[in-house]
């Protein structure tokens, strides 16, 4: 089985892969090109496209090497191999849903309120100003034409929140498990954000709900919600500046698992 680990730039992939990595002990593979190493407690054995893992305690798995969106689309028997086998490959992606998706094939898409993933990417990437994070000049194309692409996708999918999964990673690991036919943890493990935050706080700067507002002027997060609040409000969120705490959390209702 193929399961994209897909998210909007700045929107949880780090979490998910984090929280699937702990709770079903298996890597999510970099769907980008990247010389970071593999953690040597994985003791990764590597051959062809794939990596083998060990771990102390756990059966050995095979994953997909870095770079695996590009390996995917270069050999068109590798994409249909690793949708087919029983094996699970995890692949991280920012980018637009495959044009012709394949049985086999499977998505998880956490999303974050728009106001929120942009102040984390100006933070992150402070050479992009607010207008081409709103174009979408990263990757993936704009927050609302991103959304509507994968929510379109026909493929099985569980699509979540990231402001939801921080409160309970269980609104994560249990219709994942349906999924890919794993059984639920009996314990479901977490990755507090503080201890995210100094595993990497560059990346993980740990803004938390609020910390928009150390990034972002009212003015900005106005314009961001604006210009994105429609697709934002189908996941259940509100106008920061307007809306209110208990109101998003009532709407995780809202959120499609299919």
């Amino acid at each position: 089985m193929l399961v994209y680990v897909a998210t909007w730039p700045r929107c949880g992939n780090a979490l998910t892969r984090n929280l699937l990595l702990l709770n079903f002990r298996i890597l999510t593979a970099n769907g980008y090109p990247s010389d970071a190493p593999k953690s040597k407690r994985l003791k990764p054995e590597y051959f062809g496209d794939f990596v083998r893992y060990y771990q102390v305690g756990y059966p050995p798995y095979i994953g997909l090497k870095n770079n695996a969106l590009q390996r995917l689309k270069d050999n068109p028997q590798l994409r249909r191999d690793c949708a087919a086998l029983s094996e699970i490959f995890f692949v991280k992606t920012h980018e637009l849903p495959p044009e012709d998706p394949i049985e086999g094939e499977a998505y998880i898409c956490m999303t974050r309120h728009p106001v929120r993933a942009v102040a984390s990417f100006r933070k992150l990437r402070t050479s992009y100003d607010l207008s081409s994070i709103l174009a979408g000049s990263y990757a993936g194309g704009r927050y609302d034409d991103w959304h509507e692409a994968w929510d379109a996708c026909d493929m099985p999918n569980v699509t979540v929140r990231y402001e939801d999964v921080v409160g309970d990673p269980g609104v994560l690991i249990r219709p994942v498990s349906t999924l890919i036919d794993r059984p639920v943890p009996d314990f479901i493990r977490k990755m507090p954000l503080a201890v995210s935050k100094e595993m990497n706080p560059d990346r993980n700067p740990g803004l938390f709900l609020n910390g928009w507002r150390k990034v972002l002027t009212e003015q900005e997060a106005a314009r961001v919600w604006a210009e994105l609040g429609e697709t934002a409000s189908r996941y259940g969120y509100d106008d920061l500046l307007s809306g209110s705490p208990e109101r998003e959390a009532e709407a995780r209702s809202e959120i499609r698992t299919g």
